[in-house]
């Protein structure tokens, strides 16, 4: 398991996590009032439903990381962003499969009041607000430096709410189908869908290469988590500026366009635009694109100054995680930069540091990120992490960071291959994960299949994630821990 402070694996905490940073942010009461939000819009009640999941899962940490700057009366840099969240409109069993979309506008000019901010989320989904109401105004918190910064309670998690996490992680694995069984019952369903959207995706296809060539794209791709329906509206809609505003769209020309769950440019400077905007959005995006690429350009700058601070540490990005923009990044860069810099100089590196730390890699993170060595061995930090605890950390996990590397180029090996032997065994037409599922999990999961030697799967697409489902474009998704509830 990946260290998180000591314990804890990224994934394993991934909904749970955003809870505990609403928790290190807000008083006992706010937490309580915050509650019937977030079993609302909590990702585990949408496994059945992997884009409202997908969608609920990235506000949600989006939500914690203003909630923090709230609570802590500091003004987050960049402009103010629109959550959105789905609910369900019923609670009957006949309309579960309804829902609604929220958008919450995270404006620091419109509120700095914690309370205040959570009593119209409430309002928002239309949520009981009286508790919330009868709780009084947040004292002005006190002055402090970052010395002040205490790892135990910084990551302090409710026990109450861990009560509930773990009821409902148990209620679910107790009702969690047996693959065979399953497989039994959906495995027509989706070659069946599969042959429905055959032309659908045929026409996606042709559509992303008039497009591509129409202006002049390196590529076009579809990181949104949603099905091929929405990726075909996503081309149209940009098929429909192309044809209206050819000339705003010449700042595309040699980009790689990336419909994804934020408008942006990523670090790998793709072109992301969210599908839940409207086109005038996308227009002035667009439009302001070379001012964006300013923000790309200084990041090797920074994470350069940031290596030879850290004695020639690679500075790398999480393999398993969702992309990151490039606007605010550079200044999680110079927050480190600048701890460590105020570290050594009041002190030198521990003595039994090696001469060079260019054998491990470094992954810097929002305010609200964690502390950990990561499942590939890299060492994430948060951009808030004062220098000496950065340092102590980085001292007691060097072996274990030298482990974890090994076992995943190890792993990735092995994955590799046993990705091609499942392939042909099974008869799939194609096999895909989720980036969160590493190469440790895909090979349970894969020796597990091999094993079952199930005869449903043949000609279908397999997905491996964390939920039974089957897609409208027939993908099959199956948990990679699947066996467990054998």
């Amino acid at each position: 398991m990946s260290v998180l402070l000591g314990s804890k694996t990224w994934k394993l905490v991934t909904s749970r996590r955003h809870f505990l940073l609403l928790r290190r942010s807000l008083n006992q009461d706010l937490t309580t009032a915050l509650r019937p939000f977030y079993f609302a819009v909590h990702p585990d009640f949408f496994a059945q439903h992997p884009e409202q999941r997908s969608t609920n899962e990235n506000s949600l940490k989006l939500l914690s990381e203003h909630l923090e700057a709230l609570y802590e009366r500091r003004q987050r840099s960049g402009d103010s962003q629109v959550l959105k969240f789905y609910v369900r409109t019923s609670s009957d069993a006949d309309k579960r499969d309804s829902f609604k979309l929220i958008q919450i506008r995270t404006d620091w000019q419109s509120t700095r009041d914690p309370k205040t901010f959570i009593q119209g989320l409430l309002e928002s989904c239309n949520l009981s607000t009286e508790y919330v109401k009868n709780i009084k105004a947040q004292p002005e918190p006190p002055k402090t430096s970052g010395l002040d910064f205490k790892p135990g309670q910084d990551y302090h998690y409710d026990t109450e709410f861990a009560d509930f996490e773990t009821q409902l992680k148990n209620e679910r694995a107790s009702k969690r189908p047996v693959l065979t069984t399953w497989l039994e019952e959906n495995a027509g369903t989706a070659k069946q869908r599969s042959k429905e959207t055959a032309d659908l995706q045929a026409e996606i296809n042709k559509l992303q290469k008039v497009l591509v060539e129409k202006l002049d794209l390196r590529d076009a791709r579809y990181e949104c988590g949603w099905n091929i329906e929405h990726y075909r509206g996503c081309l149209k809609t940009l098929e429909r500026l192309a044809n209206t505003h050819l000339k705003e769209m010449s700042a595309l020309k040699g980009r790689i366009v990336v419909f994804a769950p934020f408008t942006g440019i990523s670090l790998e400077g793709h072109v992301m635009l969210f599908t839940g905007d409207v086109l005038n959005t996308w227009i002035d995006f667009i439009k302001n694109i070379p001012h964006h690429d300013a923000y790309l350009k200084v990041v090797p700058v920074y994470e350069r100054t940031l290596a030879q601070v850290l004695l020639e540490i690679q500075i790398g990005r999480r393999k398993f995680m969702p992309k990151q923009q490039a606007r605010g990044y550079a200044s999680y860069l110079m927050k480190v930069t600048t701890s460590l810099n105020d570290y050594i100089g009041k002190q030198k590196y521990p003595a039994e540091w090696p001469k060079t730390l260019k054998e491990f890699t470094i992954v810097v993170e929002s305010e609200a990120g964690p502390l950990m060595v990561s499942p590939t061995g890299q060492f994430i930090t948060p951009a808030t992490c004062p220098g000496s605890i950065l340092v102590d950390f980085i001292t007691v996990n060097m072996e274990l960071a030298r482990e974890r590397m090994k076992k995943y180029a190890q792993d990735k090996h092995v994955e590799e291959e046993l990705m091609e032997s499942c392939i042909e065994q099974l008869q799939l037409q194609s096999l895909t994960k989720d980036d969160a599922i590493t190469p440790d999990k895909m090979i349970k999961a894969l020796r597990d299949l091999s094993q079952l030697q199930v005869q449903q799967l043949q000609e279908c697409k397999l997905h491996i994630t964390h939920y039974y489902s089957v897609l409208t474009d027939g993908v099959v998704c199956i948990p990679w821990d699947f066996k467990q509830s054998y």
